[in-house]
């Protein structure tokens, strides 16, 4: 995508930002395609970039004794990253398409410095910061007070195409419950 078609892409999604803000974001950034199976951000390394979705979908999890468990599933105009990336140390998690993606690849280093003096930029990150505190809170109140049958519900409601994306072994992780208990669920709805 050349730098033309990448500023209308993020004047979509930016609609606020001024021309100068909307050019140093996309000077910053990189349009990539990347295929099913392909890891954004692996467990144990270090990472520079946050991603957009454009088209597609991506899973989080950790490896723990060598299997999976699913921290989030996120699709179409969601962003995904790690804190402690955004700070230079290494992921805890590791980002893995669900299926072939399109995604706008931001370059964290220099959009960090920029911030301080572009309130347009301080402003993306600040509501990127803000839309995943509210996830999280929203993942804690779950997990301390659903029922797994409640999370389930609650899961495939606020993201029906979920079930066409994610396989029941990476829901049943994400919801902390075995594969047989997912498919019990599943029947009793």
């Amino acid at each position: 995508m050349d730098i033309s078609k990448l500023e209308k892409t993020l004047r979509n999604y930016f609609p606020n930002f001024n021309e100068e803000s909307l050019k140093t974001v996309s000077h910053n950034s990189l349009f990539i395609k990347a295929t099913k199976g392909n890891k954004l951000i692996c467990q144990g390394k270090r990472h520079n970039y946050f991603y957009l979705i454009l088209e597609g979908s991506v899973k989080s999890y950790y490896l723990k004794d060598s299997k999976e468990i699913c921290t989030w599933f996120k699709f179409k105009g969601e962003f995904i990253g790690t804190l402690p990336t955004y700070e230079g140390h290494p992921s805890k998690e590791t980002f893995e398409l669900l299926e072939d993606s399109e995604l706008i690849r931001f370059n964290t280093e220099p959009l960090k410095e920029l911030s301080k003096k572009d309130l347009s930029i301080t402003h993306l990150f600040y509501s990127v910061l803000f839309d995943y505190t509210l996830w999280l809170e929203n993942r804690l109140h779950q997990l301390q007070f659903m029922t797994s049958h409640e999370r389930y519900y609650a899961l495939v409601d606020s993201n029906p195409e979920l079930l066409q994306k994610v396989s029941l072994t990476d829901i049943a992780s994400y919801l902390g419950i075995s594969r047989e208990t997912l498919s019990r669920i599943r029947r009793q709805r």
